[in-house]
């Protein structure tokens, strides 16, 4: 018999690492920085209606509500760590960005069917098992309106940094909990990486699939070559643009 994880401990364990990740400490900065906008937020934003609500699923600390805000969007955010968004909040104060803020799983988003104009999510969805992700996707299919795009960032399995998962893996130092889903789960994981939270890759039959409620956009391997120690190889993350159907 095949064993679930339970959706409860998934988010709680979700909850404590970015709890940890926005506390601060030694921890990656690009997690605490209002660094400058993702480019592909940036082209994505000016598709957008102007004065259009829109939804950042995984805000963090702020760094695309405040841009977006700054440009006059309206904006709503969730992220599973208070801490994440009682520092968006403050930020957006500051800024004097009007900005409504929910502690939540991406998989049950508080808001009714048909808000929102867009919705964006950017190194944060794939922190997740399949499952989820599956359902997160749909939640956010259901608060577009019809039209309405979503763009997100998505790890890829044509990388160095997915090798380097596998070698992890057949050395006993990660646990791939379900096909491309990696975490450690060891007792004393590396604080300066983030690898005590899930992260799913995708190849491109993967993401259609996973959007396949969706129409596809953008689908793009923002990949570039590099040499390394360990070889030559590429990095970088799949774009996806995603609209909501105007008829279902």
């Amino acid at each position: 018999m095949t064993n679930f994880p339970n959706p409860d401990e998934n988010h709680a364990s979700a909850r404590a690492g970015w709890e940890h990740i926005f506390r601060g400490g030694d921890i990656p900065p690009r997690y605490r920085s209002l660094a400058e906008p993702n480019p592909q937020v940036v082209e994505w934003a000016d598709t957008l209606p102007a004065g259009g609500l829109l939804l950042d699923v995984g805000c963090g600390v702020g760094r695309h509500v405040v841009y977006l805000g700054g440009r006059g969007f309206r904006i709503a955010g969730i992220d599973i760590s208070p801490t994440g968004i009682r520092m968006s909040q403050e930020i957006s104060a500051q800024r004097q960005i009007p900005f409504e803020g929910h502690v939540s799983p991406m998989t049950a988003l508080p808001w009714p069917a048909i808000t929102f104009d867009g919705a964006l999510s950017t190194s944060a969805i794939h922190h997740q098992r399949r499952a989820d992700l599956v359902q997160a996707l749909a939640e956010v299919w259901r608060v577009l309106k019809p039209g309405a795009v979503f763009i997100a960032d998505f790890p890829s399995t044509d990388t160095l940094d997915y090798q380097d998962m596998r070698t992890r893996v057949a050395a006993g130092q990660l646990t791939e909990v379900e096909p491309n889903t990696f975490v450690d789960e060891s007792t004393s994981p590396d604080p300066m990486e983030d690898l005590f939270l899930p992260h799913h890759y995708c190849d491109a039959a993967d993401l259609r699939d996973l959007l396949r409620h969706f129409e596809i956009v953008r689908l793009q391997a923002d990949l570039r070559p590099v040499t390394t120690a360990q070889g030559s190889g590429k990095v970088g993350k799949w774009v996806v643009w995603a609209r909501r159907p105007m008829t279902t």
